[in-house]
């Protein structure tokens, strides 16, 4: 560093000199020319100042965002209002977002505008999701469907191998209907053809490569009519066929 006087450093414009004499603290470093104490002296200052005040924040359950992350809080109050004028937490997660009611608003109003661009852009939906009737969304539904058939069948079957304990009492619920409509007479007499059908299945699912399912021609938990599950009510069709046939049955 080169040593100068402060009258010389005002004079070039400068805001920091260095006499390389120590402060009454001893510290060698630049001055400032408009405190005339040094850099050093003004940091600590600073800093006792700062430290005072956190004390004084966190002791009313005021922090910082940067505070706030280092102590690992979900959400927490930083004792200023939002936008709206709102006093209350907020979450560290989102950057300090406040998630007050108008805020909240705010957000979705966004979120809408930006998906509707991004359809308008696709030549999709010219409308926002909230204005779309439910006969348009199920629509645009199933077009995607039809686009993404494998995928959709993929986040089936691991939502069905992750969730196997909550599909248990669905499954059984369905398997004592099925029971139900079989007599014990029907059961013994028949099973036998019962079990060459889903192998019939099985074999035709090997050799074509495509999923089929044995349906109910008349389903067993129809709206209007329920069917027996016996060899003359099954019939083994493509599983895309099945899930549009679903439990319907056309009486014609």
């Amino acid at each position: 560093m080169e040593i100068i006087t402060r009258q010389d450093a005002m004079e070039q414009g400068l805001k920091r000199y260095f006499t390389g004499e120590p402060c009454k603290h001893g510290h060698v470093c630049e001055k400032y020319c408009c405190r005339n104490t040094c850099v050093n002296c003004v940091a600590l200052k600073t800093d006792a100042f700062r430290n005072k005040e956190k004390y004084k924040r966190q002791g009313c359950g005021i922090y910082r965002l940067k505070e706030a992350k280092k102590l690992g809080l979900e959400f927490y109050n930083n004792g200023r209002p939002c936008k709206n004028g709102v006093f209350g937490m907020r979450k560290t997660k989102c950057g300090g977002s406040c998630f007050c009611s108008s805020c909240y608003k705010e957000k979705k109003e966004r979120a809408m505008k930006w998906q509707e661009k991004k359809r308008r852009a696709s030549g999709v939906a010219p409308r926002s999701c909230s204005q779309q009737t439910k006969e348009q969304r199920k629509s645009y539904y199933k077009k995607w469907v039809e686009k993404n058939r494998k995928k959709v069948n993929d986040r089936h079957k691991k939502w069905v191998g992750k969730n196997r304990e909550k599909l248990r009492p669905y499954q059984s619920a369905y398997n004592a209907i099925r029971w139900k409509r079989t007599s014990d007479t029907l059961a013994k007499l028949h099973f036998e053809k019962i079990v060459t059908v889903y192998k019939k299945r099985d074999r035709i699912i090997k050799e074509t490569g495509i999923e089929h399912h044995v349906d109910h021609i008349v389903p067993l938990l129809g709206k209007n009519v329920c069917g027996l599950h016996v060899p003359w009510n099954m019939q083994i069709i493509p599983a895309k066929q099945n899930r549009v046939k679903s439990n319907k049955w056309d009486c014609g």
